[in-house]
């Protein structure tokens, strides 16, 4: 083969080029000091380097959120040690004002200091760490606390109806201001017999005088509910509601409540709580009048104390509650203020919750999660957190304001439709078994696992569309349910809040976890009872054996239901609830010392009342809630450990994974800048080489 100048030109070119890629290339490799400049360098190293390097960022950003996390704890551990540090104060006030040697003036004077230590409550309430509300659940994005001084007014009832006496001049004062009479103008929807007396006409009387008194009226729901004792159907006058006949056949409480519903009684519904239960509602607080001229079948319908069969007429009425709220405390008095169902004296602020009591949870690390709040019901509020099951009443749903009957239409994911009647339906139990048993449609009704909620699940193996639900013409049932909504998958409901109800089992308290209940201990001035709960499987169990009791007290579900209030029935004692020995009965009810603010409440007000069993009983509350909040920050401190170890164990592992990253991309230094030398030296000698091999000569160019 004859070897040409152009060929060996070539060749040594070629040689010289690569040379001088490998010296460039470890070259740039020397002075970033990375071994992998693309991916084609080393397609394995690459992929292993992408994947660490994803571990590092994910363990970087676990990394952010412990720092949050640390800051949301120490925030909370130095709320609650100042709410300690309230706690004992309000103890030291209780013992002062317990002394024997006290007289009304010094008491009202630490009542006032109580006054303080509750506006301090409140702003502890409302700590935060940059914006996020400490104390406010999952709703943290506004305080959850405010101050506001509320009374409730009871529910006044008259037999027979037309009895009941109006509000009259001078009959109520509020700070010193004369309320005017009602008018028959200020209700119009109530029957005329009782409107005057009605709780929208008390609430349109009070609100006349607002812009002087700051006290503003709200009407809440009336509510009639009926025992039944026997059924049996309705024809004629034999049972009225409000003026308007309900007819029927009735054999039960749900053809009972689906004939109520159907007479179109205006402003009332009905429900039923139980077998042999009615309860009628008008949300907007007109008066309920039943009457009937006693013309049912002797042997037919019959309610406790209402009897329509008895061939008698007869008639009563049942009024709606007015709560009177002022930002500061306000004084009821006058010639006869029961008349609007109040009593007289003073009415302090206490706080009110707009939050919620949910549980937060943040990842501080891989398969690592931690709650980062605590909520206000351990230590502030009261909230017995009822949970859903197919026995809770539909009445009860939306803190109260119930589901309006009706009906809805479903759609499943295969295209059949149905429409679904559920305007006798009167628990969730009975949603969910008409719902699941709709002809037509392949759904599939539960309460969610969490219950708080209903789910609405397509049964089609080949779904083509998505799963509807919605409201019929004129209603907003599905709306009120929580499942009106047009989606791909599984409709899983909004949370339907159910308020306490007689009704509602212990077990379904604290979001199903359940309680189980011993002995509590109620002082009321020189009454002092033991209340054995040991048998009670119902809320409405716990009020029988309350009110049943010696005691002298009332025990009923606040006005957010979502706890109870015991409250003496004599106006110059205030009742307290303590634990027996070890218990924690009162705590599980939300009546020990766990609520802080009722705790101060009733501190305030056994001071201004003169109350020394309610201020001895209070100390013994005010040291289980010192307990208990410091058994909260030791659970804090806890968690703060917990923070810190993740820290410790993932900086441990954040340094592995970047030694492994460093090994797989990064150079060793001294041989590369070895590598560099022999590279250079290498290059040289075939510069050199080549120019000896490359001289030419004139017998080189005659060939």
């Amino acid at each position: 083969m004859r070897v040409t100048n152009t060929l060996l030109f070539n060749t040594s070119l070629a040689n010289i080029e690569k040379q001088n890629a490998r010296l460039l290339q470890t070259s740039t490799e020397a002075s970033s000091g990375r071994r992998l400049q693309r991916p084609s360098d080393d397609p394995t190293g690459t992929r292993r380097v992408l994947d660490l390097r994803g571990r590092l960022s994910s363990l970087e950003q676990f990394k952010s959120q412990r720092v949050v996390t640390t800051s949301l704890l120490e925030g909370t551990d130095t709320a609650l040690q100042n709410v300690e540090t309230l706690l004992l104060s309000a103890k030291g006030l209780a013992l002062r004002g317990a002394n024997d040697t006290l007289g009304p003036d010094q008491r009202a004077t630490l009542a006032s200091e109580v006054g303080g230590l509750l506006n301090q409550a409140i702003v502890l309430g409302n700590s935060d760490v940059n914006g996020r509300y400490l104390f406010a659940g999952q709703a943290n994005d506004q305080p959850p606390f405010s101050a506001q001084a509320t009374v409730a007014s009871t529910v006044r009832t008259a037999t027979p109806s037309g009895t009941l006496t109006p509000l009259g001049a001078e009959a109520l004062t509020i700070n010193g201001v004369s309320i005017r009479a009602t008018q028959p103008t200020d209700d119009p929807f109530s029957p005329a017999a009782d409107a005057t007396a009605s709780a929208p006409a008390v609430a349109a009387a009070i609100n006349a005088a607002t812009p002087s008194t700051g006290v503003q009226a709200t009407v809440g729901s009336t509510t009639r509910a009926l025992t039944v004792l026997d059924f049996g159907d309705l024809a004629g006058n034999a049972l009225t509601v409000n003026g308007v006949p309900v007819t029927g056949t009735i054999t039960n409480a749900a053809s009972l409540v689906a004939a109520v519903n159907a007479a179109g009684i205006p402003g009332v519904s009905a429900s039923s709580s139980a077998t042999n239960n009615l309860t009628l509602t008008a949300a907007d607080g007109r008066n309920i009048a039943l009457a009937t001229d006693g013309s049912a079948a002797a042997s037919g319908i019959n309610f406790q104390d209402f009897n329509p069969g008895g061939g008698v007429a007869a008639s009563e009425t049942t009024t709606g509650v007015v709560t009177l709220a002022s930002a500061n405390a306000f004084t009821l008095s006058g010639l006869n203020p029961g008349n609007a169902g109040l009593r007289p004296g003073p009415v302090t602020p206490t706080a009110r919750f707009r939050g919620d009591n949910n549980a937060i949870t943040q990842a501080i690390g891989p398969a690592q999660t931690l709650t980062t709040n605590v909520v206000a019901s351990q230590f502030l509020v009261a909230d017995l957190q009822p949970a859903l099951d197919r026995s809770t009443t539909l009445a009860s749903l939306r803190q109260g304001q119930g589901i309006q009957p009706g009906s809805i239409d479903i759609t499943d994911r295969a295209g059949n439709t149905a429409t679904v009647d559920l305007s006798s339906a009167v628990t969730v139990g009975d949603v969910i078994d008409a719902i699941s048993a709709a002809s037509g449609v392949n759904v599939t009704a539960t309460v969610n696992s969490t219950q708080n909620r209903l789910t609405i699940v397509d049964d089609n193996t080949a779904p083509v569309g998505n799963l509807t639900i919605a409201d019929t013409s004129g209603t907003t049932t599905a709306q009120d349910l929580g499942i009106a909504t047009n989606r791909p998958g599984p409709i899983v409901g909004l949370p339907l809040h159910p308020q306490l109800t007689s009704s509602t089992s212990l077990n379904l308290l604290y979001g199903g976890r359940g309680v189980h209940l011993g002995a509590m201990h109620i002082t009321n001035g020189t009454q002092e009872t033991d209340i054995d709960l040991s048998t009670a499987h119902t809320m409405g169990d716990v009020l029988r054996a309350i009110n049943t009791s010696t005691a002298g007290v009332q025990a009923a579900f606040n006005t957010n239901g979502t706890a109870l209030q015991v409250r003496s029935t004599n106006a110059s004692t205030v009742a307290v609830v303590t634990e027996v020995g070890g218990g924690q009965s009162a705590a599980a009810l939300g009546l020990g010392g766990h609520d802080t603010f009722n705790m101060l409440s009733l501190l305030q007000e056994a001071l201004q009342k003169n109350d020394r069993p309610a201020l001895r009983a209070l100390v013994t509350s005010l040291d289980e809630g010192v307990r208990g909040v410091t058994a909260l920050r030791t659970e804090v401190g806890v968690r703060t450990n917990t923070v810190s170890a993740a820290e410790e164990t993932q900086a441990d592992f954040t340094l592995h994974l970047t030694s492994l990253l460093s090994e797989t991309e990064d150079s060793d230094v001294a041989e590369v800048f070895t590598r560099l030398s022999q590279l250079n030296v290498g290059l040289q000698a075939a510069l050199a080489t080549s120019a000896r091999i490359m001289q030419s000569t004139l017998l080189d160019f005659l060939r």
